[in-house]
C-alpha cells in the first residue's frame, strides 16, 4: 500500500485495486475458512478509500481465480486495463518454498512484460515518499529499461545511486570475461546520463566484483534506500535457481520494495 501511494501521487495516475477472489474452503487454524464476496469486496473497497485519502486516483476490481491461477488472473487484468505498473506484495518466501507454494510475484514476473514492483510485508519502516533509490546494473541490455523504470519511480525529488556491479559477461562466442574500467564507466556514463535527462538527481557507485544481488542489498541497506530498481530477464522459477536470476536472488535477500523492470524484448 505504502509503496503504491509513494510513486502514484500524480493526477494523472490511475490506480485499479484487484482483489483475487475464489469459493475455495481453506483450513486456519484449527477451522475451515471461506472468503465470501462480500468480505473480498470489503477488503479492496477499504484499500481503494485508503489510496483516495492518500490523493490516490483509485478503483476497485474483484479479480475471479482459483488458487492456482492466481498470477495468470493478475496478468490478464493488467493487460485489459492497459497497465503501465503492477504492486504487489510478498512474503519473501525462501527458494526452495517459492518454488513448492509457486510465488505468486514470481510467477507474475514471467506473466507480464512491463515493471513489477514487489512489495514486502515486513518492511516496518516503509516511507509514503520516495527519497532514495538504488538502481542496479550490471552491463547488458536491462539498462535502459531499469533507467526509465528509476526515472518513472523516482519521482523529481528523489536521489538515484546507480551502483554497477562488476561482473563476468558473456561474449558472442559464448566466453566469460569480466567487464573492463572503460566498458564500465561506459555502462555507468549512459545509465547516468538517460536519468539527468529526465530530469532526477543522480550519482554512482561501482561495488566490488561478487554476487550481483548480495551487494545490491548490502548497498541499499547501507543507504536506507526506499528503493531497489534493477532490470530483468524474467527467468522462470527452477531457470532462476538454477541459473542465478539477480531479480530472483535480491527478493530473498533484502525487505525493501524492488521495482523489477519491463522485459528486455529477446
Amino acid at each position: 500500500m505504502d509503496a503504491t501511494i509513494a510513486i502514484a501521487k500524480s493526477p494523472t495516475v490511475r490506480v485499479r485495486v484487484g482483489h483475487v477472489w475464489n469459493l475455495e474452503v481453506h483450513h486456519r487454524h484449527g477451522r475451515w475458512d471461506v472468503e465470501v464476496r462480500s468480505e473480498a469486496q470489503k477488503l479492496v473497497d477499504a484499500t481503494v478509500m485508503r489510496l483516495l485519502g492518500a490523493g490516490v486516483m483509485a478503483e476497485p476490481q474483484i479479480i475471479r481465480s482459483d488458487s492456482d491461477h492466481v498470477a495468470a488472473a493478475i496478468a490478464i487484468e493488467a493487460r485489459e486495463f492497459g497497465a503501465d505498473l503492477v504492486v504487489i506484495g510478498s512474503r519473501g518466501l525462501s527458494d526452495w518454498r517459492s518454488l513448492t507454494q509457486h510465488s505468486i510475484s514470481h510467477q507474475l514476473l514471467c506473466a507480464v512484460d512491463c515493471p513489477v514492483l514487489i512489495a514486502r510485508a515486513r518492511r516496518k519502516e516503509a516511507s509514503r515518499t520516495v527519497a532514495k533509490v538504488v538502481m542496479a546494473i550490471a552491463g547488458g541490455d536491462d539498462v535502459e529499461p531499469a533507467a526509465r523504470a528509476a526515472a518513472a519511480a523516482g519521482l523529481p525529488d528523489a536521489s538515484v545511486t546507480v551502483v554497477h556491479v562488476r561482473q563476468a559477461l558473456f561474449g558472442a562466442q559464448g566466453f566469460a570475461y569480466v567487464e573492463s574500467n572503460d566498458e564500465m564507466r561506459q555502462t555507468m556514463a549512459r545509465a547516468c546520463q538517460m536519468l539527468i535527462d529526465s530530469g532526477v538527481t543522480v550519482q554512482g557507485m561501482v561495488a566490488h566484483q561478487g554476487p550481483v544481488a548480495e551487494a545490491v542489498a548490502q548497498i541499499a541497506k547501507d543507504l536506507n534506500a526506499d528503493l531497489i530498481v534493477i532490470g530483468s530477464s524474467r527467468m522462470g522459477d527452477i531457470g532462476s535457481l538454477l541459473l542465478g536470476s539477480v531479480s530472483h536472488d535480491l527478493l530473498h535477500m533484502t525487505d525493501r520494495p524492488v521495482l523489477v523492470a519491463e522485459r528486455v524484448p529477446a
